[in-house]
């Protein structure tokens, strides 16, 4: 039996949603490395035990243990028993395998994805520039000072913090619907174009686009997030040619 002496805030802390439809483990999977990657739970904290989990997506404990089995393979999250259990997460690091099943717009192509990634990052920096806390900004801050210190390390790790620097975006808009889709176009563009972040992208120069999105959104600077937005995303539009309406 698990444990019920985890955080009061564990469940709190994030949106877990009803589950409709079939593969309902794997939405499971979807909804807690989601909530693993925003950085909303890290390494070695506490998630919600099992029946919280059922419970907030209107699922059977089968299916969730379905769904920890598949996270628990590879250490995503760890499962223990007796006083002191329950779910504990074990790495922030999710691995391509998971990543390719549970994400869910791999139907579509990469120039489509990065068209909605646009108008979806402006608008989260806008709200971001309405609703940031002080905690907001450091957390920014802390994805910045960790792109920089693992600019030559492992690209896993690079990727990570490139990643949580939009995720921290996301989390202060206070917007669920938009951090989702924000999330579903990351992953899939982290997986069908690792070649392009992890030989072509500017490391340094993509620290200082992100420096400079951060203090544009600090100044509440309408314009400035705009025109920085663009040009940090530029790049990649130009690598995939969606700047170009009649490219394949």
């Amino acid at each position: 039996m698990m444990a019920e002496n985890q955080p009061a805030d564990s469940a709190a802390r994030w949106h877990f949603h009803p589950i409709i439809g079939p593969r309902a483990h794997q939405e499971v999977v979807t909804q807690i490395t989601y909530a693993i990657l925003s950085g909303a739970f890290q390494p070695e904290e506490r998630l919600p035990n099992i029946d919280v989990l059922a419970k907030l997506m209107n699922v059977s404990k089968p299916v969730v243990g379905e769904a920890l089995k598949v996270l628990s393979s590879a250490n995503i999250v760890r499962t223990q028993r007796g006083i002191n259990g329950g779910l504990t997460v074990g790495s922030n690091r999710i691995p391509d395998d998971i990543l390719a099943v549970t994400a869910p717009l791999q139907h579509l192509g990469v120039r489509d994805v990065v068209e909605a990634r646009k108008p979806i990052e402006i608008q989260l920096c806008l709200l971001a520039a309405q609703r940031a806390t002080a905690e907001d900004f450091a957390a920014m801050q802390a994805c910045i000072d960790g792109l920089l210190d693992n600019r030559n390390g492992d690209l896993a790790l690079r990727l990570r913090f490139d990643q949580l620097f939009h995720y921290a975006i996301g989390r202060a808009a206070r917007s669920a619907a938009l951090a989702l889709y924000q999330h579903q176009i990351l992953e899939h563009l982290f997986i069908s174009m690792r070649q392009y972040f992890a030989d072509i992208e500017d490391v340094d120069d993509v620290a200082r686009m992100h420096t400079l999105t951060m203090e544009a959104i600090r100044r509440r600077d309408i314009a400035e997030i705009v025109r920085v937005v663009e040009a940090h995303l530029a790049p990649l539009e130009e690598s995939v040619g969606s700047h170009t309406p009649d490219n394949p």
